[in-house]
């Protein structure tokens, strides 16, 4: 099943779309605490690590900055792959391509309802970061922006096919959770992963959040969190050449998304 191109929608469909997921999500309390309590629960861990040196920085801020991309795991990638499998097991997504909708407007409305949940997660954890962790305004906001943007695209994009071979919406929790936990300690986001062997750090280094993680941290500190060891201080131009790697893993991640997306989700919903 073709996904639609996403010129094909209206900003003004997709906007009563993503009114409507919200109104759903605040319905749904399940929904609602993975999407918003689990994040404010990970924020809140981040308490006991403030002073605690790692990896030559403080504690509170190194897992802060990969909360930061961490967070796309539930306000996307999660919450898509929930709203995807009980709109196509209730029939709603069925029912909604009778309407004036587009394809691009029920789709893309609520993958506007997602990123924008994250994009206000991600903003209220930097205030928290700079005005009670001892944090700083990110060395390169623009860099960070692309990043976490980045990141936004690649798990909207993995939701759809993650969904397609999810059966229930209540077993949607059970599906991510592989990815998830991949994710959480794969990717550096609660520890460094400078003392993993290096073999083993390579293939950590390929995972669709790892690459989120280092131009977060790149872009926050002002240091090389994308290339080896030591993490040099590296000035605007020079984050960006060392975040080269890992833009080209997001772009991959997305491309095999977009291919997995296409081939696999479903509108109907599925059978035996």
């Amino acid at each position: 099943m073709n996904l639609p191109a996403p010129y094909g929608a209206s900003p003004a469909a997709m906007l009563r779309v993503a009114r409507l997921d919200l109104t759903l999500l605040w319905r749904n309390r399940t929904s609602l605490f993975t999407v918003m309590g689990l994040p404010v629960l990970f924020t809140a861990l981040l308490v006991p690590l403030r002073g605690e040196r790692i990896d030559g920085t403080d504690g509170a801020l190194l897992q802060g900055t990969g909360h930061l991309a961490f967070f796309l795991v539930f306000a996307v990638f999660m919450n898509l792959v929930t709203v995807f499998t009980a709109r196509r097991e209730d029939r709603t997504l069925k029912r909604l391509r009778g309407t004036a909708l587009s394809d691009a407007d029920i789709l893309g409305g609520s993958v506007l309802t997602a990123t924008a949940l994250y994009a206000a997660q991600a903003l209220g954890l930097l205030v928290l970061l700079g005005a009670a962790m001892g944090g700083r305004f990110p060395a390169d906001p623009l860099l960070l922006a692309a990043g976490l943007a980045g990141g936004a695209v690649v798990f909207a994009l993995l939701a759809f096919p993650v969904a397609a071979v999810t059966p229930t919406a209540e077993l949607a929790g059970l599906t991510v959770l592989p990815i998830m936990f991949a994710c959480m300690a794969g990717a550096g986001v609660m520890f460094p992963l400078d003392g993993l062997p290096g073999a083993l750090r390579e293939a950590c280094r390929w995972l669709p959040l790892s690459p989120v993680v280092e131009i977060a941290r790149t872009a926050y500190f002002g240091r090389d969190f994308a290339g080896g060891g030591g993490h040099p201080s590296v000035g605007l131009l020079e984050g960006w050449a060392e975040c080269l790697r890992s833009f080209a893993v997001l772009a991959m991640w997305a491309g095999l998304g977009r291919a997995m997306a296409g081939r696999w989700f479903r509108w109907e919903p599925r059978r035996g």
